[in-house]
């Protein structure tokens, strides 16, 4: 690319992100990211499938950072296998998930929910009168005979009985 196309490359990205920064494009930005981040993932993953069958085909760039990184090149399998473009791929699609769903959840709350939920924002509050409670009265329980337990003695208990049956 020529030197020239530079500056005017430079001054249409700024008009595109300014456009991008005005708030009336915030559910466009949001599809927009959310898609470039799904066809990103899923590049990833494509080019951890073409390392699969050709691993010699590893990029420079890629071996710098595992060299640079000991760390990573510890979790990562040995990179001559042939199953490591997949697991590097695994990797990273694995971190940027959470970001998508990110960006799933903001852009559907970005739509008419959005707008409706402003409307019922911007509703005045109206405020139900609330009645006094009206204090339950108790009534006291109708008084009850209660029996009296006596100690029954088997001479007494004889007695009674002997009394009442005719002789």
């Amino acid at each position: 690319m020529s030197q020239q196309f530079l500056p005017v490359i430079a001054c249409v990205g700024l008009a595109v992100l300014a456009v991008l920064c005005l708030p009336v494009a915030r559910k466009f930005v949001l599809e927009l990211s959310a898609w470039a981040l799904r066809l990103t993932m899923l590049g990833l993953l494509c080019g951890g499938a073409y390392l699969w069958f050709r691993p010699a085909e590893l990029p420079a760039s890629v071996s710098r950072l595992l060299d640079g990184e000991p760390w990573l090149a510890s979790i990562l399998p040995d990179k001559s296998n042939a199953y490591f473009g997949i697991c590097a791929a695994s990797l990273v699609v694995m971190v940027l998930l959470p970001l998508l769903a990110t960006l799933d959840v903001t852009r559907r709350l970005a739509g008419r929910r959005l707008e409706r939920i402003r409307v019922l924002a911007d509703e005045p509050v109206i405020v139900a009168a609330v009645a006094e409670p009206v204090p339950a009265v108790v009534e006291s329980p109708a008084p009850m005979g209660v029996p009296v337990m006596r100690p029954v003695q088997r001479r007494t208990a004889a007695h009674a009985i002997a009394a009442t049956s005719p002789r």
